[in-house]
């Protein structure tokens, strides 16, 4: 399927407290700082990314660094009741000049059951709905009781903070591949997001979406997540990729696999399998003790599986076949044509890109690729060389 689209994407960025040169590796972290954070929100607002995906507990304190950065912050459903985020989210906007956006996680079972939930995965999708519904009305200062499936509250005053609401409230993006999740994704999402793999296979997950976004009579934004890694040549960006893994101790990444497959429900590293042969070849190769070659991660032009910062909480170079790791890899000129051929053909318009160090990698990414998509181009020359 081709999606035509002449309009240019929107383009964010990952702001982290984990940055470093290898900073999957422990070796290879920068120290973390406050100020580190705050530079890095400093280059994004300059060099005019649309926005960044961030943790939930920094962006409010950036706000003030920055001047359009919009902040994609995650949310999961139900930790905190709705007209309390609805009135976090008034503040953030009030402050900010409405640059708040939401990402919806569903959340894995380990990690809600820290915060005292403990829903199945389908319920949490009929909890999530509920949600988001009352949160919208909330934050545009629907001051109504309510009572509902699983939330319940009386009449509410509206806030002292007045100023700037998001017109049509905040945005919510989110994800979700299984029927539920996608189903959920049509009720509630304003844009639906995945990490990048085969093309073929977002775009049969796209399809899916908009199928059940359009039985419900809603249009549907679509964005996808990355890593790069972009050079002027191809050489230079694969030497890159190349060092990083040859920084890499195996036994950083070998440590937490298990723990990650499992805690996702999939079998641990010794039982795991694929149809895929170039991904069992990347599973023999961790079994072996190694991280895999190029080659073995190199699973179409300019894309390959990879390592990031979120190594540490799910399973490396893809080997469950979740997306999680892979890059985009190549000269500015391939991989921009990767992204406007991807853009054009599955009708993404929004891509989240990641990189590391953070601040260097965003600022070479904005300079070689920012032009090429039709973007406007930061002050040449700002980004300070890698030394690979």
């Amino acid at each position: 399927m081709s999606i035509e689209d002449t309009s240019t994407p929107d383009i964010l960025w990952y702001i982290g407290a984990v940055d470093g040169e290898v900073p999957w590796d422990p070796r290879h972290r920068y120290p973390s700082t406050f100020e580190a954070l705050r530079e890095q929100a400093r280059v994004l607002d300059r060099l005019g990314y649309y926005g960044a995906l961030t943790t939930a507990r920094e962006p409010i304190s950036l706000i003030g660094d920055t001047e359009h950065l919009r902040f994609l912050v995650p949310e999961y459903p139900g930790i905190k009741p709705p007209a309390l985020l609805a009135e976090q989210a008034q503040v953030f906007d009030h402050y900010s000049g409405g640059r708040l956006i939401y990402n919806q996680v569903n959340g894995a079972d380990p990690v809600l059951a820290r915060y005292g939930r403990f829903h199945s995965k389908q319920e949490r999708y009929a909890v999530s709905e509920e949600y988001w519904t009352l949160f919208r009305k909330l934050y545009l200062d629907d001051t109504e009781e309510y009572h509902g499936r699983y939330f319940d509250f009386g009449p509410r005053y509206k806030p002292a903070i007045g100023g700037p609401r998001q017109p049509g409230g905040v945005p919510v993006w989110g994800t979700g591949a299984s029927p539920e999740g996608i189903d959920h994704a049509a009720a509630v999402l304003d844009a639906y997001l995945t990490f990048m793999g085969p093309a073929a296979d977002m775009g049969r997950l796209f399809d899916r979406v908009r199928a059940a976004t359009a039985g419900r009579g809603r249009a549907m934004r679509f964005g996808v997540l990355a890593s790069v890694i972009v050079r002027e040549t191809e050489d230079e960006a694969w030497e890159r990729f190349e060092w990083q893994l040859a920084q890499t101790d195996p036994e950083s990444v070998l440590a937490t696999v298990d723990r990650n497959l499992t805690s996702f429900h999939f079998p641990p590293l010794a039982e795991l399998t694929s149809d895929d042969p170039q991904v069992t070849e990347r599973i023999e190769a961790l079994r072996a003790g190694r991280l895999p070659t190029r080659s073995e991660l190199e699973f179409a032009p300019n894309m390959a599986a990879g390592l990031t910062i979120w190594t540490a909480a799910e399973p490396p170079f893809d080997i469950a076949g979740k997306g999680t790791g892979n890059y985009l890899v190549g000269s500015a000129d391939n991989v921009a044509a990767r992204i406007r051929e991807m853009s054009a053909d599955l009708g993404i318009d929004i891509w989240i890109l990641s990189g590391w160090p953070s601040a260097r990698e965003a600022e070479i990414t904005a300079e070689l690729l920012f032009p090429r998509l039709g973007l406007p181009s930061p002050v040449a020359g700002t980004h300070a060389t890698s030394p690979r």
